[in-house]
């Protein structure tokens, strides 16, 4: 018998891990509140500047969101919509500099969030965000209770949480495609097209379901792209296409420059950076990676067409590979990955598993909650080492699913 059922004491453990990232997450924005009272440094996280994007948005057009002075003033002016007046103008201009990097696509997501004050838009943001992240979830783990406490626990879910970033969006939406893949392929292309507010993180996805045969769910997330870049037009006009398109130079130029916090960042560029290694040498590294794992999937895509009862597994694949693939990824991108370890604990249910694969999944999933303080402190980071760790459990299960059908794994696990 095939449960997806977590043993009670996981279970409760999971639950118990989720209200600690809500008490910490509470915590802390408590004692940005009470620093800014006394006039010490006020707490910002990334949301302050999706809400100042959409404080900028009531009254300026949405390529102002492309011009590095305009942002740093929808900044400043939404420490104010934070704080109110308990912060001096010095305490305000702390919120510094974040440029827009998102396609005019995501600020169509991004325009009601200063509808509500700031502390009630965060939360309505997170919830939001977190429905098609959980609804990934429960189509990967069928049991409600274990699929909500295991994508909740996971580490990226904290540090989506404590950013107030997009990670339950864009993780959310590409796990939920994929999970529809068989069932639902058009609207599997839908959810997947939607994902495209974050395109770098799509970007292994067209190999996957063009080797894979998915035609039907390849037109449907093209068909969604380019309707969401016309009704971007429609509502913004052309004029925010030219500023991302403009912008995009300056930041990648913005890795060589230093422009970008590695120690948060978890790709193979950031990781060979903090090791010492020039950037032109840890570009080759980079680039060196995104070659493989777009070869990975392609051959895994490839190979699975004759075995779709692998599609988990293939999934996982291409999730885990995306993060290598790619320069720019930060921890809370990882959200990406919580899909992936759902979908190899679900094939070990199904086709059994030995301890020590158990232990080495639990193990590199739950290293990544250590991979920011590690880097902050020692230079190390270990983020790629742990997403590759996972991927390396995921082909070898692949593998080993080619030369085992499902029928005789589950009789004799």
């Amino acid at each position: 018998m095939i449960s997806s059922r977590l043993p009670t004491h996981a279970g409760t453990l999971l639950w118990l891990v989720v209200f600690g990232y809500l008490a910490f997450v509470a915590w802390e924005l408590d004692r940005g509140y009470r620093s800014a009272a006394r006039g010490a440094a006020p707490l910002y996280t990334d949301y302050t500047s999706l809400y100042a994007a959409s404080m900028l948005l009531r009254t300026e057009p949405a390529e102002n969101l492309y011009y590095a002075r305009r942002m740093y003033q929808a900044n400043v002016a939404s420490a104010y919509a934070v704080y109110g007046n308990t912060i001096n103008e010095a305490q305000a201009r702390q919120a510094g500099f974040a440029p827009w990097m998102y396609p005019p696509t995501f600020i169509l997501f991004a325009m009601p969030l200063a509808w509500l004050p700031y502390l009630p838009s965060f939360i309505a943001w997170i919830l939001a965000t977190a429905v098609p992240y959980l609804a990934a979830m429960r189509a990967i783990i069928p049991r409600r209770s274990s699929a909500a406490a295991f994508g909740l626990a996971a580490p990226p879910a904290f540090f989506n949480l404590a950013y107030g970033q997009t990670g339950f969006l864009s993780g959310g939406l590409i796990g939920l495609g994929l999970a529809r893949l068989q069932a639902r392929p058009l609207a599997a292309g839908f959810w997947i097209g939607l994902a495209s507010v974050k395109p770098h993180l799509g970007i292994l996805i067209p190999i996957a379901l063009a080797a894979g045969g998915h035609w039907r769910a390849f037109a449907g997330a093209a068909l969604t792209v380019v309707a969401l870049i016309a009704v971007s037009i429609a509502v913004l006009g052309v004029d925010p296409w030219y500023g991302f398109i403009g912008t995009t130079l300056f930041h990648i130029d913005g890795f060589d420059a230093g422009a970008y916090t590695w120690n948060s960042m978890t790709s193979i560029l950031s990781a060979a950076h903090l090791a010492g290694i020039p950037i032109e040498r840890a570009w080759t590294l980079q680039f060196t990676a995104a070659a493989f794992a777009a070869l990975c999937v392609g051959v895994v895509w490839a190979t699975g067409r004759r075995r779709p009862e692998t599609l988990g597994l293939q999934s996982a694949i291409l999730c885990l590979a995306t993060p290598l693939a790619i320069p720019m990824v930060y921890l809370y991108d990882l959200v990406i990955v919580v899909p992936a370890a759902a979908w190899i604990w679900m094939d070990m249910q199904q086709r059994g598993a030995r301890a020590y694969e158990i232990a080495a999944l639990v193990l590199s999933f739950a290293g990544l909650l250590t991979s920011f303080l590690i880097a902050a402190r020692l230079s190390i980071q270990i983020g790629p080492a742990l997403v590759a760790a996972l991927l390396a459990i995921a082909l070898r299960r692949f593998i080993h699913a080619l030369r085992t059908p499902l029928a005789t794994a589950t009789s004799s696990a």
